[in-house]
């Protein structure tokens, strides 16, 4: 829990069991109504959600986990999707939010949503809370008791959201529903991630309030990966810059997440069911698999095509099974398959293949000049024969490490074709240091050698001077 700890001086409580996390319709988990925060998102392949998991819970512990449900408002020119399309800055955002059941508790209550888009400053979000009834009639235009009883600031929130409404002439046109896993300290809240599974995007064929009828018919697909979200503060940021670092490195690298920037919810959904009334979609939307899902190609037939019966049939057998999703054994038996699967998968690296060549080559280059050294010995003499012992020594040595470099060179090349990806396997400990030992003493054993030509040949041309009284 290092990046927890580091954002905050107080030690954090051990991660609870899966049977001991809050739900999301918990009260408790209300902590505030305004959220000024930086985020980034992640695409996860679903059979990667396991790993992504568990390393989150190393930084931040598991806090709840549920199924969230969101309705999205905009309108017959698509106002709010063009403006969070382009990122204009103050775009905002209009949505109603509950958590739990697919119809909404008078314990739980719905949340009015609105969230804007600021270009020179972080995102905000802000939020108040209604019960399901006196939200119905909001949304319908009416202001009942419970409106008129909230405090100052939700007040001003309430006003500000009916303000929108208006002026937009809002009405639902986007419904999504996921299984999320929330992350966050239960000591302090400016580091949050989320992770939501099973995305399913139902149209919303009403644009009148529905009132207790929340359910709706309107077709569904669902979005290939699961969505991953940091959600930091500036202040907790700045503090925790490197262990934030890691740990993202850590998601792509282990965790098999994938950079999702600008990545919204809300405008894959309205994308997707109203293509005639957007004009222009997100990048993402052209992505194979995103294009799959939407015209109802995957199995089950949960695309725009298959209706919301078949989306929600398919959400909950996701669901069904997310608890396996904290057996340890599980996860390692996923890992160890999918390591075999990349291994046959994987093609062979054909630059890898030339660089282990280029290698052999390279020892080759030196162990000639080696052998080119050593053989200067031989026809030097030197005092008691040491020059044959250099000689044959230095020989004996360049066609060992011939050899050698061969040998590495086949190993290298068969750990290649095999895919091994244990790059300690691939260093070479000792023959470098030998090859490096052997040209320094052939290197200095040479320098001594020449030194030693050159005084005998001063001696002799001395001697012939004294008895011949001449230059040579």
């Amino acid at each position: 829990m290092a990046l927890a700890k580091n954002l905050s001086s107080s030690e954090l409580p051990p991660t609870p069991g899966i049977g001991q996390h809050k739900h999301f319709g918990d009260r408790r988990s209300v902590k505030a109504q305004t959220f000024e925060r930086k985020s980034v998102k992640f695409w996860v392949p679903l059979h990667r959600v396991t790993a992504v998991i568990e390393i989150v819970k190393k930084y931040v512990p598991i806090s709840r986990r549920g199924v969230v449900h969101s309705i999205y408002f905009d309108n017959d020119e698509s106002t709010m999707y063009s403006a969070r399309l382009i990122r204009q800055g103050g775009s905002q955002l209009l949505r109603f939010r509950w958590y739990g059941d697919d119809q909404p508790q008078e314990s739980g209550g719905v949340f009015i949503e609105t969230k804007t888009h600021n270009n020179d400053r972080p995102s905000l979000k802000e939020r108040f809370k209604l019960s399901p009834t006196s939200a119905y009639s909001f949304e319908s235009g009416v202001d009942d008791m419970e409106v008129g009883k909230l405090g100052e600031k939700a007040g001003a929130l309430a006003k500000k959201a009916r303000e929108i409404m208006v002026k937009h002439k809002l009405h639902r046109v986007l419904r999504t529903e996921y299984y999320r896993t929330a992350f966050e300290s239960s000591t302090q809240s400016d580091f949050r991630a989320s992770l939501d599974q099973n995305v399913c995007f139902v149209k919303e064929e009403s644009k009148e309030s529905q009132g207790a009828g929340m359910s709706t018919s309107g077709p569904a697909w669902i979005f290939p990966h699961a969505v991953f979200e940091l959600k930091i503060s500036s202040e907790a940021l700045e503090r925790s810059k490197d262990v934030v670092q890691r740990f993202t490195d850590e998601l792509v690298s282990v965790g098999g997440a994938v950079v999702a920037p600008k990545f919204s919810k809300f405008l894959s959904g309205y994308a997707a069911h109203y293509n005639d009334k957007a004009g222009v979609v997100p990048s993402w939307m052209s992505h194979e698999k995103i294009v799959a899902a939407v015209q109802g190609r995957e199995a089950g037939g949960g695309g725009v095509q298959g209706g919301y019966e078949s989306g929600m049939a398919r959400r909950q057998a996701g669901q069904a099974g997310q608890a396996t999703y904290d057996r340890v054994n599980d996860f390692k038996a996923e890992r160890k398959a999918e390591k075999e699967a990349k291994k046959k998968d994987r093609g062979v690296d054909q630059k890898s293949i030339m660089a282990n060549e280029r290698t052999l080559l390279a020892w080759m280059r030196t162990t000639m000049l080696l052998l080119y050294g050593s053989s200067y010995f031989l026809d030097h003499d030197l005092d008691g024969g040491a020059n044959k012992v250099l000689g044959w020594t230095g020989i004996v040595s360049s066609l060992g490490v011939v050899l050698w470099a061969q040998w590495r060179y086949n190993k290298r090349n068969n750990m290649l074709l095999r895919s091994e990806m244990d790059i300690a396997k691939y260093s070479d400990k000792y023959g470098t240091n030998f090859l490096v030992l052997c040209t320094i003493v052939c290197s200095v054993a040479g320098l001594i050698a020449y030194q030693k030509s050159v005084l005998t040949y001063n001696n002799w041309a001395y001697t012939y001077t004294e008895r011949h009284g001449e230059g040579i």
